[in-house]
């Protein structure tokens, strides 16, 4: 019987038992030793450092006035097929994710729909039948494999998103040669991006499903409104205007929806997430959503309000 129940301490060590061990699907045909190093967490800690203070440090040198590549042809094909791979990458990943979400969830009851969400990998999976009573991990029936959404799509379509976060950061790099400014809501969202992506793929934690399929869903549509503002095609202002809204509207149910997790019991004994590092990876994702809302929120309220945009023209 599914119930909640009072959420793990937010200050459980990640590493209290040891490093939970990466688990590596024998399917996914990436070298072992390099699907291992990318998530070293020197990785992200060290790329988001880098490029944070590199913004902040550029940002004295703009001026308004764009770099002289800015106004070259292959500066401008560049920034187009920039956004085109984005967008196609993104509907990719949105396909794979919802693909693998399908063929996951066991839809034979809402307590085995949970299960399947909370237990995405083999070893912590428990399918958990309607009279509360539990049958083998990996198993609905003898001789039936249930096939966890790790195995089946978080462990390829949400490392490869996790490495996108790194390459996203050219979005900032053509903001700068355009002689423009890199906000604090830019920033803080690729850098931030990075360490959550990194501690949902590193500790298997199954709330980053969300992150996966809705941001990349959002991106997809994001990046294909650049492609078209980048070959100067007129589109409505509303459109843009309902891409912020589509933004903050997944922040603030992904974020519910992965805080959830933190609270769901599939019984009396067994939480939803199964060790402290999926518990960590989830507390960090919340903490993050919450100031980059706030700042989506407050780019709204300055883009797209007759007040905020008198304040704006004020300043």
């Amino acid at each position: 019987m599914v119930h909640l129940s009072l959420p793990a301490s937010p200050f459980t060590p990640a590493f209290a038992a040891g490093e939970p061990a990466l688990i590596i699907p024998d399917h996914i045909p990436i070298p072992a030793d390099i699907y291992a190093a990318a998530l070293d967490v020197r990785v992200p800690l060290t790329i988001a450092a880098v490029y944070a203070v590199s913004a902040h440090l550029l940002n004295h040198c703009a001026n308004g006035k764009p770099y002289r590549i800015a106004n070259t042809r292959i500066f401008k094909i560049f920034v187009v097929l920039h956004n085109v791979f984005l967008a196609v990458y993104s509907a990719w990943t949105f396909v794979g994710m919802v693909r693998g979400m399908h063929n996951a969830l066991d839809k034979s009851s809402f307590e085995n729909a949970v299960g399947s969400l909370c237990k995405v990998r083999e070893e912590t999976r428990t399918v958990f039948m309607g009279n509360g009573t539990m049958m083998d991990a990996g198993f609905i029936a003898p001789g039936v494999k249930v096939q966890g959404l790790w195995e089946d799509a978080l462990a390829w379509y949400g490392w490869w998103f996790y490495l996108s976060k790194f390459y996203e950061v050219i979005d900032t790099a053509i903001i700068l040669l355009k002689g423009k400014k890199s906000s604090l809501l830019q920033t803080y969202h690729h850098s931030g991006a990075m360490i959550c992506m990194w501690a949902g793929i590193r500790y298997m934690a199954p709330p980053i499903w969300i992150f996966c399929i809705f941001n990349s869903l959002i991106h997809a549509l994001m990046y294909t409104y650049y492609t078209l503002s980048a070959l100067h095609i007129r589109v409505p202002g509303i459109l843009k205007q309902s891409l912020t809204t589509m933004q903050i509207t997944q922040f603030l149910v992904g974020g519910s929806l992965a805080a959830v997790h933190l609270f769901v019991n599939l019984d009396k004994d067994t939480p939803c997430l199964s060790n402290s590092g999926e518990i960590f990876a989830t507390y960090t994702n919340c903490v993050y959503l919450a100031p980059l809302t706030y700042l989506f929120v407050d780019f709204f309220v300055r883009s797209y309000t007759q007040k905020g945009k008198a304040k704006a023209k004020k300043n």
